[in-house]
């Protein structure tokens, strides 16, 4: 990024279309050369010219003071400067555009949730509410506000646009709104009953209540997913082949959850699936242990059990494959180093929960089949939340992030020995920079206390006593195992496949020697582990499997794994086991004697 200069982007807050300028001049407008067409529907021709000046950029109206050419909510009274990392919105005839100026406009662009608005009083800048381009207007009636006082900014961006210019662009057609209500027929379906739970919200619904995704390009415009996105709708036409159909006639093959309209995983009607969820605290390494993870149940599942483990869906898992992909391909440690998982990043996304618009972890969905045909497959559904978000404070209505523990049907918490005092002691001159790395941070050790408030999220969304337990297994992964080889007896720790099956006796061994060294270091871990659940098991693993090299950036010093040493620990054993408990059959085990 040093050195690089400044450029402009142009983004269309409609239609989600976003344009590095190149060229300059650069015109934009409703004229017939112009190099970004806008849409105007009379003979107007207002347009304005974007010139570079050095390392800002100037905007000039070909008409001074026209108030249908507008800058910021004003009109051109003199040519516009636009400089280094600054916004300005572009109106013609009330048509919203932003431009954007400095290093990386488009990851500006990047930040808005195309379709999405939120309302505020344009005076006070108090937020009335979100919600879709057609829906502005009815909320602005059921909150009484005075539609002069209001502007309505894309989701993403701070930049409003008074409301009063944009009428023309929030109001459907007569036609088009008989047509959105025959698809907008809402069922009041029961969030906390049925035979699904969405991995997308985590509630529930029956068959019945799922709707079908219209395929025609012209049925678009959902009301929960905002105009672009594909109609959702209640089927009640079907053809031979019991497809639903849509309103042009075409067949559908997509579903989506009744509750928040996103997609659901291609068959997820047709098997079980199982909500595996990974708990740890900020900075623990569940990113890297996840990305690992996958490459290895891919590759062991196959080699020892010939089950396949693979995407139920690309794009649900494009992320975590990106992620896996920079892990493995990178050549050094700054092309192998993860992103934190931010409590909103990309690994989050925001929909609309209980009429509520939340941000909740992608989830990451995989598909295992049984090659003997024994009717045990099933999907495992992985998500990757930021370790804040189980932090006593953070859930709540407007943020749920961890609520899938609750629908889990294996709960994962990767423990950081990094982070606990007392293992630093222990470990007191270790050569991992990790420790050092630390030490300047003055990092808190907050395990127990995530541990404890999983423990108490789990048993009041289940709705059971606290002094009561859950039969879900739960894996305690001693994670940066690599580090302990001189604190352990590694002798006695075994791999757990022999012949092709996974031997429930070495699991129980090896989990026996990690219980009792960590009820020796850390024991408020096993004491809140074993208050949640009556399955629980101790695991040693290792995302890197050696120490990550400090390296430099700038000024800024970072860690990262050396790509050349990855060498994974037992990452997928965890994992199998947990398979193995709630698909009893799946995994081959040894016969009872």
């Amino acid at each position: 990024m040093l050195g690089k200069k400044n450029t402009i982007g142009l983004y269309d807050c409609l239609e989600g279309r976003f344009q590095i300028m190149e060229k300059f001049p650069f015109i934009v407008g409703c004229l017939g050369n112009a190099d970004w067409q806008v849409p105007c529907s009379d003979e107007w021709e207002g347009a304005c010219m974007i010139k570079k000046m050095g390392n800002h950029f100037r905007i000039v109206p070909n008409k001074k003071g026209d108030e249908r050419l507008l800058v910021n909510g004003g009109p051109f009274t003199e040519p516009f400067i636009v400089e280094e990392e600054e916004v300005c919105a572009l109106q013609f005839t009330g048509y919203p555009l932003v431009v954007f100026v400095g290093r990386d406009p488009k990851s500006w662009a990047d930040q808005i949730q195309k379709g999405q608005w939120v309302l505020t009083n344009g005076r006070s800048g108090m937020e009335l509410g979100q919600c879709g381009r057609y829906e502005v207007i009815d909320k602005i009636r059921e909150s009484g506000a005075d539609v002069a006082e209001c502007a309505i900014k894309p989701m993403g961006l701070d930049v409003p646009f008074w409301v009063v210019h944009l009428l023309d662009f929030l109001q459907l057609e007569e036609e088009e709104e008989e047509e959105e209500a025959i698809y907008e027929e809402e069922i009041v379906v029961d969030p906390d009953r049925g035979e699904f739970t969405c991995p997308i919200c985590w509630l529930k619904f029956d068959r019945s209540d799922v709707l079908s995704i219209a395929t025609h390009e012209d049925l678009r415009g959902d009301r929960k997913l905002g105009e672009d996105a594909m109609l959702r709708f209640i089927p009640t036409e079907f053809n031979s082949k019991g497809q639903a159909m849509d309103a042009m006639g075409l067949p559908t093959t997509d579903v989506a959850c009744p509750h928040c309209h996103h997609k659901l995983p291609p068959g997820f009607m047709d098997v079980t699936h199982h909500i595996f969820s990974i708990v740890g605290a900020p900075s623990a390494g569940k990113s890297y242990y996840l990305s690992v993870l996958v490459r290895q149940l891919q590759r062991t599942m196959f080699r020892e059990f010939g089950i396949a483990f693979r995407d139920a869906d690309p794009a649900y898992n494009a992320i975590l494959n990106s992620m896996k992909n920079r892990l493995f391909a990178g050549t050094d440690p700054a092309e192998a180093m993860l992103i934190k998982t931010q409590l909103e990043g990309e690994m989050y996304e925001r929909l609309e929960r209980h009429d509520r618009m939340v941000a909740l972890p992608k989830p990451f969905v995989f598909s295992l089949s049984d090659p003997r045909g024994g009717g045990h497959d099933c999907s495992i559904i992985f998500y990757d939340n930021a370790g804040e978000h189980f932090e006593p404070g953070i859930a709540n209505e407007e943020s749920p992030g961890t609520l899938h523990v609750a629908s889990s049907s294996g709960i994962f918490f990767l423990f950081d020995p990094i982070a606990s005092p007392e293992f630093r002691r222990r470990l007191r001159g270790h050569e991992d920079p990790q420790f050092a790395l630390d030490k300047k941070g003055k990092r808190l050790d907050q395990q127990d206390i995530i541990m404890a408030e999983l423990e108490v999220r789990v048993k009041q969304n289940r709705n059971i006593s606290i002094a009561d337990k859950i039969d879900v297994p739960l894996a305690v992964m001693i994670g940066k195992c690599d580090i302990l080889k001189d604190q352990l007896d590694w002798e006695r720790i075994q791999w757990p496949i022999k012949d092709k099956k996974l031997i429930q006796e070495i699991i129980d061994s090896n989990s026996e020697i990690l219980r009792d060294y960590m009820i020796d270091m850390h024991p408020g871990i096993v004491a809140n582990a074993e208050t949640l659940s009556r399955n629980v098991r101790y695991f040693p693993v290792s995302a890197f499997g050696h120490s990550p090299i400090t390296y430099k950036n700038g000024d800024q010093e970072f860690i990262g794994p050396d790509p050349d040493k990855l060498d994974p620990v037992m990452v997928e054993i965890p994992t199998l086991w947990a398979i193995s408990q709630v698909e009893p059959g799946l995994i081959p085990v040894p016969e009872p004697v």
